[in-house]
């Protein structure tokens, strides 16, 4: 499996679920057009090069950028290969990889299989003439020692934030401020919607970029793990993370991560006195909450194993074998 991060929990359960190798790749930084094009050129001849080493006979590889799909799609085409796209909603909803929508539905009309993280990609999918295999959320069995053990005073909420555009940062910094009873530790590069720990209020802590054992822990002792995203159909990295600890979730409103964390998540319109009554609710019926998410977990489990079996009903599982050199 092969995909352009540097770190990335769930191409990481993806390749543990299917039992074969992870190849992250990730070259070049900066910012700006020219910069980003360089990294792809970059990341394009490592992907050649670990394929030549390689020699896999399946490759699976995340979606976007679409130019990583287009170099497994090449290489298979040379050795008689097959190519399996984990299929990321972006590549839909994204107008910047619209214009690939049609080279998409080649591909997973071609493929054996799409992995899919939700059910509305997994329609598109099938609409084009493709297999889905949903597999919405793949939690691990555990980081190592590491298990939810929430602060009984002083409860902590932690919001794990990239600052997308998705994200509705303003609305949860004006509902933290109206619970100054709570703390709130705030992950990501908050500089790229200009904010600055200073202008935060007394209970609120933006910490930047964590080391991931930091960020874990953090997430460990939490009340619940906040995240949220103005894109209804998005299964969050985040979710993944909380779920294997344990953590209960407040997030917003989702057909796909009601499914995933069912009485496990507290689920908020996107407004600022919907977020508050979540908090609220959150910390009143954390111990409930918990024990849902050691059940959501266990839930989870089950359904992928029920999607691996239609594989293997399939014989689809014959694709993971060795290339002949």
């Amino acid at each position: 499996m092969i995909a352009w991060k540097k770190e990335c929990f769930r191409s990481s359960a993806t390749a543990n679920t299917f039992q074969v190798p992870l190849e992250l790749i990730s070259k070049g930084t900066g910012k700006g057009r020219f910069a980003k094009v360089k990294a792809y050129f970059a990341n394009m001849a490592e992907t050649i090069s670990v394929l030549r080493r390689r020699r896999p006979h399946t490759v699976i590889c995340l979606n976007q950028p679409p130019f990583l799909p287009m170099i497994c799609h090449i290489y298979t085409l040379f050795t008689g290969g097959r190519l399996i796209m984990d299929f990321h909603s972006g590549a839909i909803t994204k107008g910047i990889w619209r214009p690939f929508l049609p080279y998409y539905r080649h591909l997973v009309r071609a493929a054996p299989f799409t992995i899919c993280h939700n059910r509305f990609d997994g329609q598109h999918v099938t609409r084009w003439g493709g297999r889905p295999l949903h597999l919405i959320a793949l939690p691990q069995v555990r980081f190592g020692d590491t298990h939810y053990s929430p602060r009984i005073e002083n409860p902590l909420f932690f919001f794990v934030c990239s600052f997308a555009d998705d994200e509705p940062v303003d609305i949860t910094l004006d509902a933290m401020r109206k619970l100054p009873q709570f703390n709130f530790v705030i992950s990501g590069n908050y500089r790229k919607r200009g904010l600055e720990p200073a202008q935060m209020p007394a209970n609120v802590t933006l910490a930047g970029f964590m080391e991931y054992r930091d960020y874990l822990e953090t997430m460990a002792h939490s009340t619940a793990m906040i995240t949220l995203s103005d894109r209804p159909h998005i299964m969050q990295m985040a979710v993944h993370e909380a779920l294997t600890i344990g953590v209960p979730v407040v997030t917003n409103e989702s057909a796909t991560l009601r499914e995933v964390l069912g009485d496990a998540g507290v689920f908020t319109e996107i407004t600022t006195e919907g977020l508050v009554r979540a908090v609220k609710q959150a910390a009143a019926e954390h111990s409930a909450l918990a024990k849902a998410a050691g059940e959501a977990k266990y839930r989870n489990w089950a359904r992928t194993e029920e999607e691996l079996a239609k594989l293997q009903a399939r014989a689809v599982r014959e694709l993971f074998v060795p290339m002949a050199s």
